[in-house]
Formats: C-alpha cells, sequence, structure tokens
C-alpha cells in the first residue's frame, strides 16, 4: 500500500495539524516543496505531482483546483480539505471533521474535494472518474433518506 501524502498549505499550521494523519503518513509544507510565496497553481501542481492530499485554508484554492488545466486531461488527483475560518471550531477539530466524512484509506484512488464550513457541517464532492462521482453521489443520497 502506497504510503499517505499530505501537503499543508503555508496558511494551515503543521504542528496543530500534522499529528492527525498518523506516524507514516508523508507530511509536506511548501518550504519542503520549495513553494513559499509561489502562485496557487503552482503550488497545487507541486503537491499533485508528490500525489499529496491538500490541506488549505486558501479559499482561492478551490477554483484553481478544480480548474487546474491537468483535469483537461483526464489527470486526477489525490483531494482537497478546505477549512473555512471559524470562531466556533479550531483548524484541528474541522480537520478531523474532514478525516471523518473521507475515506482515508482510499486517497490515493479518489479525488475528493471537502469543504467544511465554521459550524462544522461539510461538504464533500467527488471529482475523479464521472462513475465514481456518480456513485459517490448515490450513496451520499441514499444516506441522507
Amino acid at each position: 500500500m502506497a504510503k499517505k501524502r499530505v501537503f499543508l498549505d503555508e496558511c494551515v499550521g503543521r504542528d496543530e495539524l500534522a499529528g492527525l494523519f498518523g506516524r507514516k503518513a508523508q507530511i509536506y509544507t511548501a518550504r519542503d516543496l520549495s513553494v513559499t510565496g509561489k502562485e496557487d497553481t503552482t503550488v497545487i501542481t507541486r503537491a499533485i505531482e508528490k500525489k499529496c492530499l491538500i490541506v488549505t485554508v486558501n479559499k482561492d484554492f478551490l477554483a484553481f483546483y478544480k480548474n487546474h488545466p491537468h483535469r483537461k486531461m483526464s489527470f486526477f488527483f489525490y483531494g482537497l480539505i478546505f477549512l473555512s475560518p471559524s470562531k466556533t471550531l479550531t483548524r484541528r477539530q474541522q480537520l478531523q471533521k474532514a478525516l471523518q466524512e473521507t475515506a482515508w484509506a482510499e486517497t490515493r484512488d479518489h479525488d475528493d474535494l471537502i469543504i467544511v464550513h465554521a459550524n462544522g457541517s461539510s461538504r464533500h464532492q467527488r471529482l475523479c472518474h464521472p462513475e465514481c462521482a456518480k456513485e459517490f453521489e448515490e450513496q451520499e443520497r441514499k444516506a441522507k433518506l
């Protein structure tokens, strides 16, 4: 099984969040990938090249991630977790919520976008293969019934 790889964006805080992924996960920061202060698309591209799940608080990442040029080549990524600004939950609490929402064991197989809102609710979208996205939406719909 491939090691889990996580990219924690510059604004996120490695010390606070890295422990949530377990000891075996490889955690990268902007400094580790030599993308400190670079444009968002460059940062995302480098994280994708390293096969990382991305964790960010940068709202601009959402559009860049969804519309990344690699997507036009049917190239899928390893997921993105966006933590919204919150006055009631810490980033750690929000990330714990997101990791409960995603199939962490399957992050190497699916390209998931998880947005954790300030109140702790979340929105989960599967961006990879159309059949995966359709199946996921169907499972989500059934779970809400």
